[in-house]
């Protein structure tokens, strides 16, 4: 008897521990009790968004796209910088159009400095102001003027002095040293400087009467590596472009 009147409680108390395991077995997800070292991120990843990715292996940059457009820089061309109002570079002397002739190779085009037309004004050779060493070439303002050849230009000015905005660009005809010169140019319409390669047929600047003019016009010259001026008209008729 004093036996039996233990076994209730005890049994009891086993049932309570059975019932309980059993709730927390159906309670808790079966992750939740996983070992901290089987937990796989990877898989995750992949459920979600698994086709998205990104790689950057080895340190390189990360490359987007976005339907299938790609972004492109464009390198800018550099050009050069006009001379300043009143500044001049290079020069145009003989010993300068010797050395910008032996930089570049054979003209292999010629182009009129207007290849439109203009009208002829003072010529070559003497004047009542003095030897007129070039050839005055009429147009209306702000006319392109263009270089008669392939070259390199040697000298440029701003607004100042009788030629007032000029270039001269050194050329290689027939193996030897030419050079043209263009002055009076329209103030800040230079388009190149010393050093730039031109060919022939490009707008080297626009028409104006800056210096000593009295309307708008090109001072055309042509000399060699002597420095000296000569009639330039022959030369123009010689190779198409007068």
């Amino acid at each position: 008897m004093g036996r039996m009147k233990y076994q209730g409680p005890l049994l009891g108390v086993v049932a309570m521990t059975f019932a309980f395991g059993v709730a927390i077995a159906t309670s808790v997800p079966a992750a939740s009790l996983a070992t901290p070292g089987s937990f796989d991120a990877v898989q995750i990843a992949g459920a979600v968004g698994a086709d998205q990715s990104y790689s950057a292996e080895g340190g390189s940059d990360p490359t987007v796209t976005r339907d299938g457009f790609a972004v492109h820089t464009p390198t800018p061309t550099p050009k050069p910088v006009p001379v300043s109002s009143g500044a001049s570079e290079g020069g145009y002397g003989g010993a300068q159009c010797q050395a910008g002739s032996d930089s570049v190779p054979e003209s292999a085009a010629f182009s009129p400095v207007y290849p439109d037309g203009y009208k002829l004004s003072d010529g070559f050779g003497p004047r009542a102001e003095g030897f007129h060493k070039g050839v005055d070439m009429l147009n209306g303002p702000g006319v392109p003027v263009h270089a008669i050849a392939d070259g390199v230009v040697i000298a440029a000015s701003g607004n100042g002095g009788t030629g007032g905005v000029y270039l001269s660009i050194a050329h290689k005809v027939g193996g030897q040293p030419l050079c043209s010169m263009y002055m009076h140019f329209l103030d800040g319409s230079l388009t190149v400087g010393v050093g730039s390669l031109v060919v022939a047929g490009q707008v080297i600047g626009l028409t104006g009467r800056t210096g000593n003019a009295t309307t708008e016009h090109t001072h055309f010259e042509l000399y060699g590596a002597d420095g000296v001026r000569f009639d330039p008209m022959p030369f123009l008729a010689a190779h198409g472009i007068g």
